[in-house]
């Protein structure tokens, strides 16, 4: 038994830093991508006015932040407890597991929501009907992330 225990901490720390390693890597080049898409301009028609794109880059981008937030803290904290065998005790007991879920679940939900919105906002954008349309602005949408 003593074995398999040390096989389970081994595979831990080994697939738990691999995740990591490339999920940061994926997910710095989302943001590096939605970054440069969302601040694009594209002109129209040869002429000096410029109209900027869609709002789902916006989107993508706060949900690929909120994604490294889940992966860095979350991940490492499982390493920590699982692979090491970190001792939890009273004190650092609010640090590393409360703050954890709250950090897991609060940041997954922000990437969840970024997600249906950015769906939500093709549909705005491709809607027949102009006042549909209007709702997706660059203003409105960055409120509605702060928020």
């Amino acid at each position: 038994m003593n074995q398999l225990e040390y096989i389970g901490r081994q595979l831990m720390i080994v697939a738990g830093i691999t995740m990591i390693i490339f999920g940061l890597i994926g997910n710095i080049l989302n943001i590096c991508v939605f970054f440069n898409w969302s601040r694009s301009r594209v002109t129209t028609n040869n002429q000096l006015r410029k109209i900027q794109t869609s709002n789902s880059p916006l989107y993508l981008f706060t949900s690929s932040i909120a994604n490294i937030m889940v992966i860095t803290y979350s991940l490492t904290t499982r390493i920590l407890f699982d692979g090491y065998q970190y001792p939890v005790t009273q004190s650092n007991m609010v640090y590393l597991c409360k703050l954890r879920y709250y950090v897991l679940h609060t940041f997954d939900t922000i990437s969840w929501t970024c997600l249906c919105m950015a769906m939500f906002d093709r549909y705005l954008v491709s809607s027949r009907e102009v006042r549909l349309r209007q709702l997706s602005k660059t203003r409105q949408q960055t409120k509605i992330i702060i928020l």
